[in-house]
């Protein structure tokens, strides 16, 4: 089983129905994969080849499609990479993912001492080649098939390579749209990052045979454009994107042709999907996604009557309430969500763990605590980790403390979250400066952390205290 070969089917089977709409115009099905082709046979004379790790770095569009799909063609594992990520995210990323290439369309800087070599495929589209430095070695040692990795989150010790393969995509696209339901006949309209979408939603797209039509950006009128200017049938987003479509005052509507709206990334507010609901009469379907599962509940029944709920796992799936003895609760309480089901993770590759070693009989702990309504929906309560959800995005707080700690007048740092009318969550941070310190203003330490994190991790806010609270051991207290 390979992931390119769906693409091949589907170029077969739709050849002349468009795939990706983005700026550059649309791309057809047939023209999609000649381009891969002839991608995948140039890569393939420059030694990229099975088991070899490929970094993919490109904005939302059909670059980044041509250049993952190549890749995987010629047998190498992907790892695709945010286009915002900074060179030091970067550096430290691939410290610990050994890479062999990477592609990637301009939208970053390229590799420190690196020669990149310029690629023109036939539509028209640039793409950057860079070899990396290091023998030839595979990105994923000892998982067998990989096809991607990819790292939870930034650059601290929290995150993990997770490794998915070959056949653990085509099983979760698979059952995921057991319950989506996509057809050749769908147009969905792409906000998110693809870098962190791709191996579950984007593919899952093509094999259906649907168009994805790439919005210019995230903002609300952006979105409403698009919808209106390619007739969009489905809708995926996050409660970001929820809200600002709530509170869009241009009086413009959704067409009729959009039938169906999905949610994911964190909890959405049941009021945000109520105003929704209200201003398009459209409701918003939460899904339940997760890297190492994939997406395996929907609130597909009762969006419209409980949009608190996440809904029910789809055919293939279980999900369980657990308490901290991995024995199940009753209805209505509070405990550790898990899942099982096809498609699942093969393992984590820094530090490496193999899926049986993180399964709790059998049983993958998302990390999450929820609870099951009488009829048996699955609402989330919170959470377990000290993760931060913004707009989308997840970010540790030890990351953004880690760099704080850097700055030579931060004693040590605290970095929590705050409740966002937009993005859902915002980051906070309460700074103890270093005895004796130049003097130094919020201005000046949110310019460094600009410097060396994306743009979502930098703190919205900032606090000077006098001092912050300790664990026993002598840690700070995040979260």
């Amino acid at each position: 089983m390979n992931v390119y070969d769906t693409l091949s089917a589907s170029a077969r089977q739709w050849p002349s129905r468009p795939a990706i709409i983005d700026a550059a115009g649309t791309l057809d099905y047939q023209s999609l994969w000649r381009e891969i082709e002839a991608l995948r046979v140039l890569l393939a004379r420059l030694d990229v080849c099975e088991g070899r790790g490929v970094g993919v770095r490109a904005r939302n569009g059909r670059a980044f499609v041509i250049g993952a799909l190549a890749a995987l063609g010629c047998g190498a594992t992907v790892m695709p990479i945010h286009h915002q990520l900074k060179p030091d995210e970067l550096a430290d990323m691939l410290v610990r993912a050994p890479l062999g290439f990477i592609l990637d369309d301009g939208c970053g800087t390229g590799q420190a001492g690196k020669a990149a070599r310029a690629m023109e495929l036939p539509g028209g589209i640039g793409l950057r080649f860079t070899r990396l430095d290091g023998p030839p070695m595979p990105l994923a040692p000892g998982f067998e098939n990989a096809a991607f990795v990819r790292f939870t989150s930034g650059t601290t010790g929290a995150a993990k390579g997770v490794v998915l393969t070959h056949r653990a995509v085509i099983e979760r696209i698979t059952a995921a749209n057991r319950g989506l339901g996509l057809t050749c006949e769908d147009k969905v309209l792409w906000v998110l990052p693809m870098a962190y979408h791709f191996y579950v939603s984007i593919l899952l797209y093509m094999q259906a045979g649907a168009a994805v039509v790439v919005s210019a950006d995230y903002l609300a009128e952006s979105i409403l454009d698009a919808a209106l200017g390619h007739q969009a049938t489905f809708l995926y987003v996050t409660p970001m994107h929820v809200r600002m479509l709530a509170g869009e005052g241009s009086g413009r509507a959704l067409p009729p042709s959009l039938k169906r709206v999905m949610s994911v990334s964190s909890r959405l507010d049941p009021q945000a999907a109520r105003d929704f609901l209200a201003k398009y009469h459209v409701p918003v379907a939460q899904g339940y996604g997760i890297i190492e599962v994939g997406l395996p509940i929907m609130n597909i029944e009762d969006a419209a009557e409980h949009p608190e709920a996440v809904g029910r796992p789809l055919p293939d799936f279980e999900a369980a309430i657990l308490d901290d003895a991995a024995k199940p609760v009753a209805d209505g309480e509070t405990g550790h969500l898990a899942l099982r089901g096809p498609g699942m993770f093969a393992g984590y590759l820094s530090p490496l763990r193999r899926r049986e070693e993180v399964l709790r009989a059998g049983w993958f702990w998302t990390g999450d605590l929820a609870h099951r309504d009488p009829a048996g929906r699955i609402v989330l309560d919170g959470r377990t980790s000290s993760v931060i959800h913004i707009a989308g995005h997840k970010v540790f707080p030890e990351e953004v403390a880690g760099v704080l700690d850097q700055h030579p007048a931060v004693l040590r740092s605290r970095v929590t979250s705050r409740p966002h009318p937009q993005l859902g969550e915002a980051i906070h941070a309460e700074i103890q400066l270093r005895s004796g310190s130049p003097p130094t203003t919020s201005e000046d330490i949110l310019q460094y952390c600009r410097r060396r994190l994306s743009n979502h991790k930098v703190p919205a806010s900032l606090d000077f205290v006098t001092s912050l609270d300790l664990t026993s051991s002598g840690k700070v207290r995040h979260g």
